[in-house]
Order: C-alpha cells, then structure tokens, then sequence
C-alpha cells in the first residue's frame, strides 16, 4: 500500500481498519501522524453536531440558536479539507517530508567517510533493481532501506562542498523537479526515467549537480522478485 492510498482511506473514513492499512502505518510515521489527525478532526465535527439533551439546558441558560451549532460544525468541516488539502492535494510536499525524516533517522551516514568498494555499492543498488555509473571514491555509504513500501538505495556521496545524500526512489513518479528546505536541509526530488531521485544537503550543498548527474547515470533494471 503506498502513503497516497493510505490517506485517501483515512480521508474517506478515519476509522478504518484493514491489515495491509496497518501494516503500512507501523512503518510510516507521517501517514500515521495523517490518521490521527483525520481522527481528532472527526470526533470535533461529531462533537460539534451533538445536540444537548433537553434537560440539559434549563432556566436562564439556551442552547446556542441552531444556525450556530452549524456554523460552528462547517467551521470544522473546512478545517478537516484544509488538513485533507495538505496531505493529498501536494504529495510531493509528503514525500520531500518523508525523505528528510529517513535521513535524520540515520545521522551517522552523514558522518561516514571511508569510500566504500565498487562490491558494496553494487548490493545496495541491486536490491532495487537500480544501475548507477558512480565510481566508488565518490560514495562513502551505501545501504539498501525500506522507504514506503520498497527498499531503495539510500547512498551519501562526496561532493567539493561537503557530503549530499541520495535516495533512488524507482516507485515515486514526479512530474517536474520539486525543491525543499527542511530541518536545516536543501534538497530536490526530480523525475528519473520511472521513479525520481532525492538528493538532500546541509545548508545548501550542491544537491542540483548531484541530481543532474544521478539523472544521466542510473539505469533501471528488473525489479528482484
């Protein structure tokens, strides 16, 4: 199950339960931050069209008139399609947040600097079924990770202004190049072939030279069984 269909399914009903949902909600946390928040929304517009018992409101005290009992519902109502609007209307907006995410969930790679062998590079990228013309003094990690629902080549390469980390991401298709800034970090997600490619830097690394050369030198391959 990819992100755009797990939210689409808690957008249409946020108590939905089915275990390739869930599944996919244990090893996404941006999808399951999505579902509870599509849950809080829910019990706020139920809250909101509860009408008081009667004998709840007695004496001085009435019940707020009618109109504004929905006014107050629609005013919920919108602020769940605004969440909704977030989540699914810019999934490239998601995926850039979910790339900066894997890569702060692995800090160390930032740090490794042994350049690794031709051999070592070759696993990783193979896993995926991805070809990339890189030479090994370049590339100083190089790890196959689960990324929405695949493993992808998760790789940091040595550039004149510092370490660039790339993702290739053969399951995101992108119509158009999309940048970033996020958690201290720049980056670009562009189209590549059938999937796309991230590259993200500190500050502002050259993520747009590492990006047009990983364009030019990956080959997609059949996908391992």
């Amino acid at each position: 199950m990819t992100c755009e269909e797990a939210r689409l399914l808690n957008g249409a009903d946020p108590g939905v339960h089915s275990p390739a949902l869930e599944q996919h909600l244990q090893s996404c946390a941006a999808c399951a931050r999505f579902r509870e928040e599509t849950r809080s929304l829910d019990a706020r517009i139920a809250r909101a069209l509860e009408r008081p018992p009667a004998d709840a409101v007695r004496g001085a005290v009435a019940r707020p008139p009618l109109w504004r009992q929905w006014a107050l519902a629609a005013g919920v109502v919108l602020a769940m399609f605004a969440v909704l609007g977030v989540w699914l209307l810019r999934p490239t907006d998601t995926l850039a947040h979910e790339v900066v995410a894997h890569v702060q969930a692995e800090p160390g790679s930032w740090l490794a600097r042994q350049h690794l062998s031709a051999q070592a590079i070759e696993a990783a990228l193979r896993r995926s079924g991805v070809e990339l013309e890189v030479t090994s003094d370049q590339v100083t990690y190089a790890q196959s990770c689960w990324f929405r629902g695949h493993y992808v080549p998760h790789l940091v390469v040595q550039t004149a202004r510092g370490p660039a980390t790339v993702l290739i991401l053969r399951h995101e298709q992108l119509a158009a190049r999309r940048s970033f800034r996020e958690a201290g970090m720049s980056g670009v997600i562009v189209p590549a072939g059938a999937g796309s490619i991230a590259v993200l830097a500190r500050g502002s690394g050259a993520v747009d030279d590492v990006a047009r050369e990983m364009q030019r030198d990956v080959r997609w391959l059949p996908e391992p069984d």
